[in-house]
């Protein structure tokens, strides 16, 4: 018998088929259903007991894959690799982080310390490829995972380019589904990532004490290839882990 397909209620965008099979079978996962080390049922068996395609359970496997949480061997099946208790996220995925908190079982948060519509500075101009005080909308927040702290962000986002009302919808949850429902949810990101010591970044209750985070320096831009957020966000050190996917 197939396993309940419905999807969960409160995201912003129905799920596709492969994106609800790899957060059922990460649910499965981070409950210890398969031990680390171990090997899944095969891809086959996946997909009868799923009643989906082998190219659906394909495709959930290899977005657990690129999050760290399996090892797929090519002839020999697919592992559970040992992922830890941080959450983890493929670098090469651009995507929400509240979706990538929900999808590996933590409850979301976000609390707001500014947001605020003011001029662009010289360097905010130069990475959004728009004259120096030109507006934009201005977000500072902390990111939070099961009521923790894991992240501090910093971002200014083009106000030209946003459709009458949504810079006023900003604030109100994930940045990227609010962007989406306007159309501009980010396809690519020229990203650098930096480690960092400094103990002015962040605020209150959350901020380490160690000042050590791992800097996420990024431009999104949006589907018509327009810069469109650029966006400094800081790992606490520890909480957040960033997976790279290598092959020969």
């Amino acid at each position: 018998m197939g396993r309940d397909m419905t999807a969960p209620t409160g995201l912003a965008q129905p799920l596709t088929r492969a994106q609800w099979l790899a957060g059922d079978l990460r649910s499965r996962l981070l409950k210890g259903e398969w031990e680390r080390g171990g090997r899944l049922p095969s891809e086959n068996e996946l997909a009868a007991s799923y009643q989906v395609s082998r190219v659906t359970v394909r495709t959930a496997l290899k977005s657990l894959e690129g999050q760290g949480m399996v090892d797929i061997r090519h002839g020999a099946g697919t592992f559970v690799a040992d992922f830890g208790v941080s959450i983890r996220a493929g670098l090469q995925e651009l995507g929400s982080m509240t979706a990538t908190i929900r999808e590996l079982g933590h409850e979301p948060g976000m609390e707001w310390r500014t947001q605020a519509t003011r001029p662009a500075t010289d360097a905010e101009g130069a990475r959004l490829d728009i004259p120096a005080g030109q507006p934009v909308v201005c977000l500072e927040r902390a990111v939070l995972s099961d009521g923790e702290v894991v992240a501090f962000s910093y971002d200014v986002i083009r106000l030209d380019v946003l459709p009458p009302g949504t810079a006023q919808r900003i604030g109100s949850g994930s940045v990227f589904e609010v962007l989406e429902q306007a159309g501009l949810r980010p396809k690519r990101a020229f990203a650098r990532l930096h480690a960092v010591l400094d103990r002015e970044i962040g605020w209150g209750r959350g901020r380490p004490e160690n000042g050590l985070y791992l800097l996420l320096d990024q431009v999104h831009y949006s589907p018509a290839s327009v810069p469109l957020m650029y966006s400094r966000t800081y790992f606490v050190e520890g909480a957040f882990e960033f997976v790279i996917i290598r092959t020969a």
